[in-house]
């Protein structure tokens, strides 16, 4: 394993162990078994540590959804429904989850979030256009329509942030597919997967 993963790997032990928020470099490089000068080679804070953590954390769930996007043999309506999913499996450690939620790590998380918006939504601008291009989809704007539908995932349903009741998200989503029904300019209950899948 490559000196930067084990670290990486590192720190999420030590959140695993709720040793994140006291731990410092020093402690990060003796539980790696790597000298500490040779910890400030590649980081030069825990800070520094996590942020590469939680880039590459969400980087294979971007590389994994493009991939999707990209594969041939599925429409756009079956690439939509896979991305989703895979999207909606793709959950974070907890205890990474937990760290990003608190109140001290408020900067890291919106980037966390801003890369999510900025990285997916030219992906699902992609089969959205793919749609277009089949005559299944009509949609006019399809990178904007993507950050709009992104940016509910990503913030207004962000359990860390808000605590809506399931009937709350059932009703958001439930606007969130008739938009998209709208604007995608497809039959109604085409998309509800959305919905269905949400659980």
């Amino acid at each position: 394993m490559e000196k930067k993963d084990l670290i990486l790997e590192t720190m999420l032990e030590l959140l695993s162990e709720k040793k994140g928020e006291s731990c410092s470099v020093s402690d990060i490089a003796k539980k790696a078994g790597i000298a500490k000068g040779g910890m400030y080679y590649y980081f030069k804070s825990k800070e520094e540590v996590f942020d590469a953590l939680v880039e590459r954390t969400y980087q294979t769930i971007i590389d994994d959804c493009q991939k999707i996007a990209s594969a041939a043999g599925k429409n756009a309506i079956e690439k939509l429904k896979h991305l989703y999913i895979h999207y909606r499996s793709s959950i974070i450690s907890s205890d990474l989850d937990v760290y990003l939620h608190k109140p001290q790590n408020v900067g890291i998380h919106q980037k966390s979030l801003a890369k999510i918006l900025t990285s997916l939504s030219p992906i699902v601008a992609q089969i959205i256009e793919q749609g277009n291009e089949e005559k299944v989809f009509h949609c006019t704007y399809p990178l904007e329509l993507s950050e709009t539908i992104l940016s509910v995932f990503c913030f207004l349903l962000d359990s860390g942030i808000f605590t809506w009741t399931p009937e709350q998200i059932e009703r958001k989503l439930t606007i969130l597919v008739s938009i998209l029904e709208s604007e995608l300019g497809v039959p109604k209950g085409c998309i509800d997967f959305l919905n269905n899948t949400y659980r």
